[in-house]
């Protein structure tokens, strides 16, 4: 993430998975396993949290549009891990 490098292709690298999770959620979303939340939504989904903030900051970097379903996918997730938070702080 904080090459310098443009050709060391580790953008197209990511965008590659980042599709593939796009194609992934298009068939079986919204979250991961389908319609309920699992233990890898909440291992990932803090992550693309962090990789949008990092992207953004270092690289001047946003998921684009053509990613809607992982776009979605986070705000899902995002929604849903402040919403049990919330529940626990209770």
């Amino acid at each position: 993430m904080k090459s310098k490098d443009s050709s060391d292709c580790t953008e197209q690298a990511l965008f590659d998975e980042l599709k593939a999770l796009e194609e992934h959620l298009k068939a079986h979303g919204p979250y991961v396993n389908g319609q309920n939340v699992c233990s890898v939504d909440m291992s990932l989904a803090p992550k693309m949290y962090h990789l949008e903030v990092a992207l953004g900051h270092f690289k001047k970097w946003s998921l684009t549009e053509s990613l809607s379903h992982v776009r979605n996918y986070m705000k899902v997730c995002n929604l849903f891990l402040s919403v049990s938070l919330c529940a626990c702080m209770v």
